[in-house]
């Protein structure tokens, strides 16, 4: 059994230069998780698990960048994972079955803005009349109550093919409830530098899915390949609509048939004691299927190159990470050229009784390349972080 309560207060200041200051957005978050798994006695080949979870969650923004009303969510699931072992290949099938409530305090809300487009100064008499402020008054879409059900499930076969190798397969059909965000964002988002606009109508997103890997592990090579094929019934996801609210972008959020297809693979060689080489690559390809375009924010063609040293607690990885230019871009998108970076990590590890203390230190993007994300909404105004070092010390008990 387990139990997660957050209880989260985030208050936004802002400060003036007089010294005063105020809050200007308060965000409230209450939420607590329960999960609990029951696990099966073996009989025969069959071996599995079943349990529930839930969710009671109250959360709450008011202020000048209060996106969405507050909001009441109460979810339940129960879920079953079944494994029929017959030594040389298993047998896998599962499924879930979901319930989840939403309930805005409010229905609708309204939003006042000055329109920029009527903020140029005229001269008298060049048939535009004195400068005037238009005001508008408009109404976020209604936030209703919404209610959802459904179900998902999934079947996968694991064969042993040689020594070290093996074939896995699965099969998924899949159900996802749209998010609080999704479905009543409306504003102004300051993460996303963009005007927001959520749909409360959005309906749940459904999809059928095809994941097909080869692996192979010993005491010198490791590596597996994977496929993946995905095709969804309206497959939910925020764009820019190439309009601007308030001198912000506007981000809507949208459901279209959608498919997604793509690989990955990874594979390490020990070079020699204590030493391996690194090596690894993903691809996604997505589109809507009604127009045939891609869909926004689709990472490029990526592989990595590092080294892995350990010696007894002392650990060091450097990599070199390169990406391909993406031209697979959505309306409005804009490409985003190719980019290289090196990382290094390093760690120690300290063992106490009952303690154990990791140091570590991370510096990523060691050469200080200039170089956008393709997946970042805000990657036409800034690019990625600089040359940066994390230093982190972790304890853990035991």
């Amino acid at each position: 059994m387990k139990l997660a309560y957050t209880d989260w207060e985030h208050d936004e200041v802002e400060y003036f230069d007089d010294g005063h200051s105020i809050i200007g957005t308060a965000f409230r978050n209450n939420q607590f998780i329960h999960r609990g798994t029951f696990e099966q006695a073996e009989r025969g080949p069959l071996s599995g698990r079943f349990g529930f979870w839930g969710i009671d969650r109250a959360y709450q923004a008011t202020g000048e960048e209060a996106l969405t009303p507050p909001v009441d969510q109460n979810g339940l699931a129960f879920f079953t994972l079944q494994v029929l072992d017959f030594e040389r290949f298993k047998v896998q099938f599962g499924g879930r079955v979901e319930m989840q409530r939403y309930r805005p305090a409010y229905s609708t809300r309204e939003v006042h803005h000055e329109d920029e487009a009527e903020e140029d100064h005229h001269l008298p008499g060049d048939g535009h009349g004195e400068l005037e402020e238009e005001h508008h008054d408009e109404e976020a879409p209604n936030a209703i109550d919404r209610t959802f059900g459904g179900a998902s499930a999934s079947a996968g076969i694991h064969t042993e093919l040689w020594e070290g190798g093996a074939f896995v397969a699965n099969f998924a059909r899949s159900y996802r409830v749209p998010s609080l965000e999704e479905l009543y964002n409306f504003g102004p988002h300051a993460g996303t530098v963009a005007f927001e606009v959520g749909d409360p109508g959005l309906g749940a997103e459904r999809g059928n899915g095809l994941d097909v890997s080869l692996r192979h592990e010993n005491n010198r090579v490791r590596g597996e390949i994977n496929y993946f094929y995905y095709k969804f019934d309206s497959f939910i996801f925020p764009f820019l609509t190439g309009m601007e609210r308030g001198g912000l972008r506007e981000i809507e959020f949208t459901q279209r048939n959608a498919r997604y297809t793509g690989m990955e693979a990874s594979l390490a060689i020990n070079l020699r004691d204590h030493f391996w080489l690194n090596l690894g690559m993903d691809y996604v390809d997505a589109e809507d299927t009604a127009l045939g375009t891609p869909l926004p924010r689709i990472p490029p063609l990526r592989g990595k190159v590092g080294f892995h040293f350990h010696k007894g607690r002392f650990h060091l990885s450097p990599e070199l990470i390169v990406a391909s230019r993406q031209n697979q871009t959505f309306t409005g998108e804009t490409t985003t050229p190719g980019y290289a970076v090196t990382n290094v990590k390093a760690s120690y590890t300290y063992a106490q009784r009952h303690l154990l203390h990791e140091f570590s230190v991370n510096v990523f993007n060691l050469a200080d390349r200039l170089y956008r994300n393709h997946s970042s909404y805000i990657k036409d105004l800034a690019p990625e972080m600089g040359r940066g070092v994390r230093f982190t010390h972790r304890v853990r008990f035991f």
